[in-house]
């Protein structure tokens, strides 16, 4: 009998992710040019496959030189530090295997590649799902992954969330595990390539140490398994620190690359002095920063989140925010949803503490939403087929929202023109490119 069950899921599962690959597929139709911060990796791809190395902008003795973040002549190169190398040499080595060199050859690489890890994000959530739910919540959290919108389009437009969000499932699936020294190393091991895709994913480090640390009663094996989880990931990231040592003498000078947008939405300005940018003392950066973060940003940030989950998991978000109670005050729920809670927290304030929550910030924290929803759907509901009716309205909604998103607008995209809900920016980057390219009747 349980073959049987087990059988039926399996051919059930295979149809489901069937069909996310199809849409995920049918997004490379409308995701026909790099957008935002897609443009930048292309753009770096391209000259790595052109020089062989990571540059933002390639040396050119000819070109004046200009003020940068670090004390290096332009003119010898930018090194590319905004975004982690592992997505841009995934994508390079990718279009190298058909001799494709061009900024054209990269974005198509990376849309196969985002294709890949958001079909692969639907099996990853399905096999969380299982430990976490059974076969029933696994099904569900799967189908509702597939059927969104948004982790449609950013399964087909080029970027790395979808493998952030891959790998933070993967983070959850070895956090179930008992706790131990070989865990902790497969943290720190997954903490560490993670940080290489999208630097973001630094919250895997303090959220592991969390873990130990809520986990484990014998304080010397505890700090023990915290220092094994950061030699670890500290040891897959330092081919990355080693190298901007040596470009621009700061091991985390990419933090610095980053923060710079920090610094101008806080109100702290640089000078230049001898063509290199300076800034305040730490103490006058970390005052401003954290009254911002306290008085607007966090405070504000965390109400477009909010009001954005509850349009993307449309009423599983309402069970989802009654449910969190219960499972962080009920100590066999937490126990057991741990991994799943310190991450979901971790993620939404690293989010919300940014001057703007980008939209894209929600490709990973979506699927930890199906998680906790239907948690809280199978603890509300004990009636077995009211609970697979919640579950039916629920995947209808989504499918609803889906398609009422994709007939909304012409360009079919969320990066910036997406209605429903939309990127805080609120461009018309897809559209102005449509209209300029003559696809669209001028104004």
């Amino acid at each position: 009998m349980r073959s049987q069950v087990w059988a039926k899921d399996t051919w059930i599962l295979a149809a489901i992710v069937l069909l996310g690959l199809t849409l995920r597929l049918f997004s490379l139709s409308w995701n026909i040019f790099p957008h935002a911060d897609v443009g930048g990796d292309v753009t770096v791809g391209a000259l790595f496959l052109q020089t062989g190395s990571l540059w933002e902008e390639a040396p050119d003795p000819l070109a004046p030189r200009h003020p940068t973040l670090f004390p290096i002549d332009s003119r010898t190169g930018i090194p590319a530090m905004q975004h982690g190398p592992v997505w841009v040499l995934l994508g390079s080595g990718l279009a190298s295997l058909w001799h494709g060199y061009t900024e054209a050859d990269v974005y198509f690489a990376l849309r196969l590649l985002s294709v890949v890890c958001g079909t692969a994000l639907i099996m990853m959530l399905w096999v969380v799902a299982h430990a976490l739910n059974g076969r029933e919540g696994a099904l569900a959290c799967a189908l509702w992954a597939s059927m969104s919108y948004l982790l449609i389009d950013y399964s087909g437009n080029g970027a790395f969330y979808a493998l952030q969000g891959t790998l933070y499932l993967l983070w959850i699936l070895i956090a179930l595990r008992k706790p131990s020294a070989k865990r902790a190393a497969a943290l720190g091991a997954v903490t560490g390539c993670a940080y290489l895709v999208n630097y973001q994913s630094i919250i895997l480090l303090p959220a592991s140490i969390i873990l130990e640390i809520f986990q484990y009663k014998q304080g010397r094996q505890c700090l023990l398994n915290m220092v094994v989880v950061t030699v670890m990931a500290g040891l897959l990231a330092s081919p990355c620190l080693i190298r901007n040592a040596i470009l621009v003498g700061d091991p985390f000078g990419h933090h610095l690359v980053n923060s710079n947008y920090v610094f101008s939405k806080s109100g702290i300005h640089a000078t230049v002095v001898d063509n290199v940018y300076r800034f305040p003392s730490k103490r006058e950066q970390l005052t401003a920063i954290l009254s911002m973060v306290m008085t607007s940003w966090l405070p504000n940030n965390s109400f477009y989140i909010a009001r954005k989950l509850f349009v993307l998991a449309p009423i599983a978000f309402i069970f989802f925010s009654y449910g969190l109670i219960g499972q962080v005050l009920t100590r066999s729920r937490r126990r057991l949803l741990l991994p799943v809670l310190l991450l979901f927290a971790v993620h939404f304030l690293i989010s919300a503490s940014w001057p703007i929550t980008k939209f894209r910030f929600l490709v990973p924290l979506l699927p930890l939403v199906f998680l906790l929803s239907y948690d809280a759907i199978r603890h509300f509901v004990n009636n077995q087929r009211t609970r697979t009716l919640w579950v039916i309205l629920i995947t209808i909604a989504i499918c609803s929202g889906s398609a009422l998103t994709y007939l909304s607008v012409p360009t079919h995209t969320y990066y910036y023109d997406g209605a429903i809900t939309t990127d805080p920016f609120s461009g018309r980057g897809e559209w102005n490119y449509l209209r300029d390219k003559g696809y669209l009747p001028s104004p």
